[in-house]
């Protein structure tokens, strides 16, 4: 697992994103000794755009989410789609740019050779070797509440793993640890059991460490060069979320993040202005036929105001597009849920296409709002959401965004216990903040809005 800007990569997609770009270029490279014809133009302007189509694409058909549980016909299935997309973009692009356009027989040659050379490339992800070789062998210590977690985390795209087994002093600790795991001993086991086993992660799980952590036991394991980490900082490498049950606040005040330079912010807010100008004057035309649309379909305004939570707890108003009835808050303001019945027809399409969220450029361009952040709640439902989630405040400590790291990761929050769960994808983007973290989130969300996920 690497961590660059402070957002964490696992070091295999990398790896693959290389291992691309060489298929990339020996399908150039190829294509080229074999004399095709490339059409008018240098070819470095062709092979810029050949590029950035074919790692979009096979981002956007998930390519780079090493889930080693995939099938062939799934991961065929999905380079079948990525390099349709990839094929489509590029002719499009060559089709109103020349200069752009590869040669036909060049184009087919290509795009061929990338298809089968990624296909090969990805396929060692499938063999029961490669995931014996890539499968971190831990050892935990404590069977508290990330016994129960920990089976489902072991094949995590991030970063799988195998736990070799559990260590607790506790006299119920054999009823905690989940079906199929062992229970090895005690803490002071944890010597012979590291000699015995090399495991590549010693990981402390403890409910209660203050009187129960071996400490020079484990300074030992750091010497002999085993890695250890705590349960709250593995948590957040594997899901990419912050742990907000139990966390104790000692860990937010020393662990390295939640550093918001100028320089960042700056940067942020041009880029916010830019996209902000860009998005406004491209869909002005889809956003007068949506006004236009709505105006006919349903009585009331087309743009629907309300109160929300900004950076520091300060109220806005935001703009949307009205996608429920005029009065469907007649009785108070209530969660959305799937299948809404308050919802339009009209609005549902625009809910599903993420038409709705434009206006919001609007609040980005004058400060309310950034383009990337924590969605934005009403004051209602903060009053109570701090009262029952700890740490709940926190996520005020940045602009509120149209999209998220939340919002691409999580469902729409109906309920405490779904902001709760996004909460933590909020704080993992509250302390991890870069520029790379947010070009990662406008990535997921061409996908989200591409194939209409999470809408409500």
């Amino acid at each position: 697992m690497l961590r660059i800007h402070r957002h964490y990569i696992p070091a295999l997609v990398l790896v693959v994103v290389v291992a691309d770009l060489g298929v990339i270029a020996l399908a150039l490279s190829s294509s080229q000794a074999l004399g095709y014809p490339n059409g008018d133009g240098a070819m470095w302007p062709k092979a810029f755009v050949l590029t950035g189509v074919t790692l979009l694409a096979l981002s956007l058909a998930d390519l780079y989410q090493l889930d080693f549980r995939i099938r062939r016909v799934e991961l065929t299935l999905r380079l079948v789609g990525a390099m349709l997309l990839g094929i489509t973009a590029d002719a499009a692009i060559g089709y109103v740019h020349p200069p752009f356009g590869l040669g036909r027989l060049s184009f087919v040659h290509t795009f061929g050779v990338i298809g089968l050379g990624c296909l090969v490339t990805r396929l060692p992800w499938l063999a029961r070797s490669a995931k014996r070789r890539l499968s971190h062998r831990v050892l935990v210590l404590g069977a508290g509440p990330a016994a129960t977690v920990l089976p489902d985390l072991q094949f995590s795209p991030t970063r799988p793993f195998t736990v070799l087994g559990f260590l607790d002093d506790a006299p119920d600790a054999s009823d905690r640890v989940p079906a199929g795991f062992q229970l090895l001993g005690r803490t002071e086991d944890l010597p012979r059991l590291t000699a015995e086993l090399g495991p590549d992660l010693v990981l402390v799980a403890l409910g209660e460490m203050r009187r129960t952590l071996p400490v020079i036991e484990l300074v030992k394991c750091r010497l002999r060069g085993i890695n250890v980490e705590d349960w709250t900082t593995f948590y957040e490498k594997q899901t990419g979320k912050v742990l907000v049950t139990n966390l104790r606040p000692s860990w937010l005040i020393f662990s390295d993040g939640f550093r918001k330079t100028h320089t960042t912010r700056m940067v942020k807010r041009a880029m916010d202005i830019a996209l902000a100008s860009i998005v406004l004057v491209v869909t002005f035309p889809v956003m007068v036929a949506v006004a236009c649309a709505i105006k006919l379909t349903s009585r009331g305004p087309v743009l629907f105001r309300q109160q929300r939570v900004g950076e520091g707890e300060r109220i806005f108003v935001l703009n949307k597009f009205r996608s429920m009835s005029v009065d469907a808050e007649r009785n108070g303001p209530v969660w959305a849920s799937t299948h809404d019945p308050r919802v339009t027809p009209i609005g549902r399409l625009l809910r599903r296409t993420r038409l709705d969220e434009l206006p919001q450029c609007w609040n980005v361009l004058i400060g309310d709002m950034s383009f990337v952040g924590p969605r934005p709640e009403r004051p209602e439902f903060v009053a109570t959401l701090q009262e029952q989630i700890p740490f709940y405040i926190c996520r005020h400590s940045v602009r509120p965004g149209i999209t998220g790291w939340a919002q691409v990761c999580y469902p729409y929050a109906a309920s405490v216990e779904d902001s709760l769960e996004k909460l933590q994808y909020d704080l993992y983007y509250v302390k991890n903040l870069s520029l790379l973290l947010d070009l990662v989130i406008l990535l997921k969300t061409l996908q989200v809005v591409i194939f209409s996920k999470g809408s409500r």
